[in-house]
């Protein structure tokens, strides 16, 4: 079955509107696909109108930044995205991005590159972060290249970096659990986890009240899903599948067994 559950539009950092995001979903002949915006559900609403014209099933979703010893990315699928207390905690994981945002442009006023907040936020929209910053150092002519910006200055660790402020993992699991989403783990490739280490890590997060785990994922090899579709099995939590789509030349779609797709739908609440 094709679909796509993680995708990213204009209301974070991906290049493409909700709307256009929709539409090429449509164009690609995908089934379901699940919008999951960092850390902010404003894209959800334009989507959802797009994928009732399209005749595509649109799950309502977010990726949130969450902490624990590293940073960890959890998927929120079916989320009651209208709920206002859920949207005040998001709007909590927005506004700490903006503060992240200023001081790592400071931070590279250090190295001369000068970029101003209103200057980003003119050239970006919704929910702001490094790729909008980098985007903008190619163009001001301060590197050449997306990577070189990342590898440089602003990526993990680099001169330029700024943690972000992010919830600890059980906060984040439990709240979308209490606003009845399915909490899934994405890629967990980048948890950087192997053997005995990751399977306590995974059956850590099933019993706090994980839901699932993106299996198929555009840079796992077929060692990585054979090795996460076990651990799915093990701890009963549903396969999933996402591109992570941002920009034109990123995967966008991708297989997933119907009876998984079956198990996530079935789970919805909202």
């Amino acid at each position: 079955m094709k679909i796509d559950l993680h995708v990213h539009t204009t209301a974070s950092d991906g290049l493409l509107s909700p709307k256009a995001i929709v539409a090429k979903a449509k164009e690609n002949k995908i089934d379901i696909l699940a919008i999951a915006d960092h850390d902010t559900i404003d894209g959800i609403p334009e989507a959802m109108n797009a994928a009732n014209e399209k005749g595509i099933r649109l799950i309502p979703a977010l990726e949130i930044s969450a902490k624990h010893e590293k940073q960890i990315h959890i998927l929120g699928y079916y989320v009651d995205y209208k709920d206002l207390k859920f949207q005040s905690f998001v709007n909590k994981l927005k506004n700490s991005r903006e503060d992240r945002n200023q001081k790592m442009l400071k931070k590279l006023e250090n190295f001369g590159f000068e970029i101003t907040m209103d200057e980003l936020k003119a050239s970006a929209e919704g929910n702001i972060g490094r790729p909008h910053i980098a985007d903008l150092m190619i163009k001001k002519g301060y590197v050449s290249t997306f990577a070189e910006a990342f590898e440089k200055y602003i990526g993990n660790n680099k001169p330029c970096y700024v943690p972000k402020k992010r919830p600890d993992i059980r906060k984040a699991i439990e709240t979308i659990r209490k606003y009845k989403g399915i909490p899934v783990l994405a890629h967990p490739k980048y948890t950087y986890l192997e053997g005995e280490e990751l399977e306590n890590f995974i059956s850590y997060l099933s019993s706090i009240g994980l839901g699932g785990l993106e299996v198929y994922y555009s840079k796992h090899n077929k060692e990585e899903e054979a090795t996460y579709l076990k651990l799915a099995e093990k701890f009963s939590l549903i396969p999933t599948a996402g591109s992570d789509y941002h920009r034109e030349g990123d995967v966008f779609g991708m297989e997933l067994k119907k009876e998984y797709v079956d198990r996530l739908i079935a789970l919805k609440t909202v």
